[in-house]
Parts: C-alpha cells; sequence; structure tokens
C-alpha cells in the first residue's frame, strides 16, 4: 500500500490500528480558491523514493499513477517471496483499476524532454503495462475504470482469471492521483466534498459528516491459486471466496435509493461465497462521509444481515486515508485480509456524534481485538453505478 499513512503496507496498517490520520491541509497547490482544503498527500518520502530508485528516462516516460503502481508492485513481489522460479511467465495476470481522471494531472507536468513520451505518459493502460515488463509477465493485463470501485474490480477480475484457467497468478489492484485544484473544484460543485476546515474534515457515518476528501494512493496485491502457492509454500493472508458486482442503472451520480443495489451486490457475493452471513464478523465500509451514501449503505446492510448487521464490525478505513477513489477498493481488500490475518480490526476515526439513521458499530475512533473473525465482507460502490462485494475468509 502507498497512502497518505505511509508508503509501505506496514506503514499503512501500523497507522490505522493507531487511528492516525493521514488528511492534512494541502500543501501541494494552494488551495485558496477551494471550499476543500484539506486531503491525502502522500509523505515525502514517496516523492524521494520516485527520485532516487527509478531511472531518469523512465520518470520521463510516467505519470505519477504509474510510479506508485510500480512501488506497490514491487512491495508486493517482496512481501509474496516469489522468485523467477516460481513463476510461468505466461500465467501470470496483471489487472489494473483507475478511475483515469489522474491522468492529465496538472499537478504531474512533464519534465524537459518528456514531451516526446506524451502518449505513452498518458496511457491509462500503462498503469498495467509497466508491471508487466518490470516483471517480464505475459499473462493477460489491462487496466479498468469503475470509478470508486476500480480497485474492487481489478480484484474480481483477477479471481476470475484464476478460476477460469487463464492464470496461476495475478497482480491486481488500484490507483489514483487525483488530490488536485481541477478535481476538488469539481467536487465541490457537485458538493460531495467536506467543507471542514479542520483536519477531521473526513467523518463517515458521523451525523455532522459533510463529504470526503480527495487523496492520492495505491494497492497491489497478489492472488495465486491455492494449488500454486502451496506447492512453493508461500504466505497466505486469507481466501477471496466470491464476489458480486451490480450495475444500478439509475443515475450517472446518485445511488440508487434506500441502498437496494448495495444490497444485491452484497447478497450476490455472499451467494457466490456460499458462506452463511452469520459467518461474516467485518464489513470494510465503503463509507465516503457523504450523506446519503453512508445513510443507504448502513440500510443495505441492515437488509442484507438483518438482525446480525448489529453484530458486525463496520469500520470506514477512508476516515484515515482521505478518498483514494481508484485505489479505495484494492486498500480495502488489503485490510480485510490483514484484519482476518491478525485479528486486529482498524477504526473509523472522527466518530463524535452518533447518526440515529447510521447505528451500527463502525469501530469509532479505536481499533479493536476480534479474534474469532472468520469471514470479511468488503464494500465498493462508485459513482455510475458500479457497485462491488468482495467476501474474504480467514
Amino acid at each position: 500500500m502507498v497512502t497518505p499513512l505511509g508508503i509501505t503496507t506496514q506503514e499503512t496498517w501500523d497507522a490505522m490500528l493507531q487511528g492516525k490520520s493521514g488528511v492534512r491541509r494541502i500543501t501541494k497547490f494552494d488551495p485558496s480558491s477551494c471550499q476543500t482544503q484539506f486531503g491525502g498527500e502522500l509523505p515525502d518520502e514517496f516523492y524521494q523514493w520516485e527520485r532516487k530508485h527509478l531511472p531518469k528516462r523512465l520518470f520521463k516516460q510516467t505519470v505519477r499513477t504509474a510510479r506508485i503502481m510500480l512501488k506497490a508492485a514491487e512491495e508486493a513481489m517482496q512481501d509474496s517471496g516469489m522468485v523467477s522460479d516460481d513463476l510461468q511467465s505466461d500465467r501470470c495476470a496483471v489487472v489494473m483499476g483507475s478511475s483515469g481522471s489522474s491522468i492529465r494531472s496538472p499537478h504531474d507536468m512533464p519534465e524537459p524532454g518528456a514531451e516526446k513520451f506524451k502518449i505513452i505518459r498518458e496511457m491509462v493502460n500503462a498503469i498495467s503495462s509497466w508491471v508487466t515488463m518490470k516483471y517480464h509477465l505475459q499473462g493477460p493485463s489491462y487496466t479498468l475504470s469503475a470509478a470508486c470501485a476500480s480497485g474492487s474490480y481489478a480484484v474480481a477480475n483477477g479471481c476470475d482469471l484464476i478460476r477460469w484457467g487463464a492464470s496461476d497468478v495475478a497482480l491486481v489492484g488500484g490507483v489514483d492521483t487525483l488530490l488536485t485544484e481541477n478535481t476538488i473544484l469539481r467536487g465541490n460543485f457537485l458538493q460531495v466534498l467536506s467543507r471542514a476546515d479542520h483536519p477531521k474534515a473526513m467523518r463517515p457515518f458521523d451525523f455532522k459528516r459533510t463529504g470526503f476528501v480527495p487523496a492520492d494512493g495505491g494497492c497491489c496485491l497478489i492472488l495465486e491459486s491455492e494449488e500454486h502457492v502451496r506447492a512453493r509454500n508461500g504466505k497466505v493472508y486469507a481466501f477471496i471466496e466470491g464476489y458480486g458486482t451490480v450495475s444500478e442503472a439509475y443515475n450517472i451520480f446518485l445511488p440508487f435509493p434506500h441502498g437496494k443495489a448495495m444490497a444485491r451486490a452484497m447478497a450476490s457475493a455472499l451467494l457466490q461465497a456460499g458462506i452463511p452471513k452469520e459467518d461474516v464478523g467485518l464489513i470494510c465500509a465503503n463509507g465516503t462521509a457523504t450523506i446519503i451514501n453512508d445513510f443507504y449503505e448502513t440500510q443495505a446492510i441492515k437488509e442484507v444481515f438483518g438482525e446480525h448487521a448489529y453484530r458486525l464490525l463496520v469500520p470506514a478505513v477512508k476516515s484515515m486515508t482521505g478518498h483514494t477513489v481508484g485505489a479505495s477498493g484494492a486498500i480495502a481488500v488489503s485490510v480485510a485480509a490483514m484484519a482476518l490475518c491478525t485479528g486486529c480490526v482498524p477504526p473509523t476515526i472522527n466518530y463524535e456524534h452518533p447518526d440515529p439513521d447510521c447505528d451500527l458499530n463502525y469501530v469509532p475512533n479505536y481499533m479493536v481485538h476480534a479474534e474469532g473473525l472468520h469471514a470479511a465482507m468488503v464494500n465498493a460502490f462508485g459513482f455510475g453505478g458500479h457497485n462491488c462485494s468482495i467476501v474474504l475468509t480467514k
């Protein structure tokens, strides 16, 4: 994970468990013309890393989304312990998700001499292509876009490629760099961004929530068939049991009323996973801190889980990272896997004013230990009606 909380998974995870916030006043540009002046900026360490570790030519040929994903993929590969002898290159897929809006970001202007690379810099598919070239992977490879659900859709696609027998291994994830003046001005126009002038601007499920703050970030996960990972005695964090994807076909901006489409995605994921709803103890919420979305997600969880909804842990980690859009679903899958593996569940921070319409256990402000966790769900619901829920087991 490369997030406002850290440029490695361990840094991000430790910060989450401590309830730290990566949201701060924007410094990468002058936000005085924007109603929203806080966001999730990447730590300075990332910019130092890309300057130090990437060749100058590669730096000119890429935009920051590609560089974030190269960093995330590098850590994922190292963590997996895979070596070249473990890989059959044509059986390794790469599927990345991104909203695509960050490709021509004004804060990512090319270096002198980079203009000749304009086409390859701005190709959305370059995000996945650079990863394939770094590791010489020759299986299926592409970048997909499903707004805020892009990262989750990438995970789902990677699962399919393995299940269908097209691949044994899939590098999947999501990335976006949307913390720009242009994005914030447009978000303020749509009234989806928080207007709070303090670091607690992002407060999912809180009665005084006013919207989200954008953030930069990326995440890469490695999926393997059980046969492949067992053969190499590899590390397993969790199993992905199933997913549900739903197109709302309702409104390009607003979610389907009362979370009915969100509920369909969750129910579909449970059906494909083939486990009882009572086995699920954790839901990594979409939790965007917008008034209507948080309310509808709460309604959807209640519709699917009934009385069991009140026994669920429902954290919203966007409260700490900000909304990383195309990366957020992949980050949430990582969080769910880490929670199942460690028994630690990160909190929803900035939760100070309970909302009677949002009355589930959002793990307010402090992490909890949940040693008995068996299964978790991840929700990602995006503009355009792209909904995805994923079920993982310990």
